[in-house]
């Protein structure tokens, strides 16, 4: 959790400066944006510094790799989950919250890039799990991929929301045995996690980041992925036999229905089985963005708790393309596979 900050999910990491440095567009550094003057918010290691002793060059880029299949796992028709072998600093790397990659069949275009959200790892036996959902081309593509895919990464920006530092905060002080510096007694954390359909992915990496430490009420929408899915991917996580963390079915459409019911009579419950807002200290919505609006209204979810997946659409990952890119009230344009520093409530438009 080292790396969550509001700037950029790349600074102060391995991967920084990035090709954003070489083009004068870096997200972070005023002199690598082609100003004259520094004024950067960056506390860190001086990003320009870094990009001149480097001889004017990226740090280290994010290249393709071929990488083998060790396991395919069918859920369904349509669900697939893969094991990949990757190295064990990989697989370290790619344990972070909200970490993703793009895997791709050998010998295909980069433009058959998938965007993965990684689910699980293994760092001691370099393995990364993704779950994978079969829609169209491209992702026909990786499923008919036998022995080898390309594989990019690890990418960083899998998550967003004004809770995000204090998500960093949880998990320091949780594996500090108590505040977020490590002094003082241990605070218990409360988290609440609601996913739907490829949302399932991240939040169990969120949870094993967490390592069994923080209270956890778990709301899964099973219509998508099914309870074998969710059985064989929660039985590592720690916490779930000791109740650390519970996890419940729900149908979010329906909770959602309900909740948008009661508020127009100006009644604002919780849902069934869980505390009100104010009991958690991160709330997380990991579902598409109609679920992740409505849930924030209606729950009246505070910024500084909210945290939820990234739906824009992510083709480079670098900041290049531009597919990915918001523009916000005043024409500004973030670049959302790194941005973090978005007012959260335009992003929604709540």
């Amino acid at each position: 959790m080292t790396y969550i900050n509001e700037l950029c999910a790349d600074i102060g990491t391995d991967n920084c400066p990035c090709p954003l440095a070489e083009t004068g567009d870096c997200l972070v550094c005023s002199r690598l944006a082609g100003r004259g003057e520094c004024n950067c918010r960056w506390a860190g290691v001086c990003v320009y510094n870094e990009y001149i002793q480097n001889g004017g060059a990226v740090l280290q880029r994010r290249e393709d790799r071929p990488v083998e299949i060790l396991k395919k796992t069918w859920y369904g028709s349509d669900l697939l989950v893969l094991v990949l072998k990757v190295s064990k600093g990989f697989a370290l790397r790619a344990s972070r919250p909200g970490s993703f990659v793009f895997v791709n069949p050998v010998g295909r275009s980069a433009v058959s890039n998938v965007p993965v959200s990684i689910m699980r790892t293994d760092a001691e036996e370099g393995k990364i799990f993704l779950a994978i959902r079969i829609i169209s081309a491209k992702t026909k593509a990786v499923a008919e991929a036998e022995d080898m895919l390309m594989l990019r990464g690890v990418y960083r920006n899998g998550l967003l929301g004004g809770g995000l530092p204090g998500l960093r905060d949880d998990v320091r002080s949780v594996r500090a045995g108590g505040s977020a510096s490590g002094q003082g007694k241990p605070q218990e954390r409360r988290w609440l996690v609601m996913t739907k359909g490829a949302g399932f992915a991240p939040a169990v990496n969120l949870l094993t980041a967490a390592d069994g430490k923080v209270r956890t009420d778990l709301l899964i929408d099973t219509e998508k992925i099914g309870e074998e899915m969710i059985s064989d991917n929660l039985r590592t996580v720690k916490g779930m036999d000791d109740g650390m963390v519970k996890a419940g079915a729900v149908s979010l459409l329906e909770m959602t229905e309900v909740l948008k019911a009661e508020r127009a009579k100006g009644r604002y419950p919780s849902p069934p089985g869980i505390d009100k807002v104010e009991a958690y200290d991160r709330v997380m919505i990991l579902a598409s963005d109609y679920y992740i609006k409505t849930l924030a209204e209606c729950l009246e979810i505070p910024s500084r708790k909210l945290v939820f997946c990234n739906n824009f659409r992510m083709c480079c990952g670098e900041g290049i393309c531009g597919a990915c890119g918001h523009t916000d009230r005043t024409g500004h344009v973030s670049k959302m596979c790194k941005c973090r520093n978005v007012d959260v409530g335009e992003l929604l438009g709540v």
